[in-house]
């Protein structure tokens, strides 16, 4: 079963010595639920960029998969290390994730994670998705 939704996604970034980020955007997509998960697919725009995003998600674990100018994979397990991967005009790249929070309630998904590029660690980023049904 697909439905259109309105969704508000809030990412909030905390990196070593500088100040917190928080980026906002508000879209419309779909959410589709299949074998016990939930995918939910919109697009944003980067700079010139269309990137095309789809989250799959349930109470135990998400992926992150994004396309379009770059390809993403971000895979979650509450409190292991997962292993994706970032190609872009600068080239291929290995991550790795550690989930702290993932949390899966109605219309709200929740993921709090620390980020490693290689062996460097980039920071903790929290991302929120508010997700209503469309009003046409």
């Amino acid at each position: 079963m697909e439905k259109s939704v309105d969704i508000r996604l809030t990412t909030t970034i905390r990196q070593p010595d500088m100040e917190e980020q928080v980026m906002k955007l508000q879209s419309h997509g779909t959410l589709t639920v299949k074998n016990n998960r939930q995918y939910l697919q919109y697009r944003e725009q980067q700079d010139e960029l269309e990137i095309r995003t789809i989250v799959k998600f349930n109470e135990e674990e998400a992926v992150i998969m994004r396309s379009g100018g770059l390809q993403m994979r971000l895979p979650f397990l509450l409190h292991k290390e997962q292993t994706g991967n970032l190609t872009n005009a600068q080239g291929s790249f290995m991550l790795t994730t550690t989930a702290h929070e993932l949390s899966v309630s109605g219309t709200h998904f929740k993921v709090r994670y620390d980020l490693a590029l290689g062996a460097e660690h980039v920071g903790e980023y929290e991302m929120e998705i508010q997700f209503m049904e469309a009003t046409e």
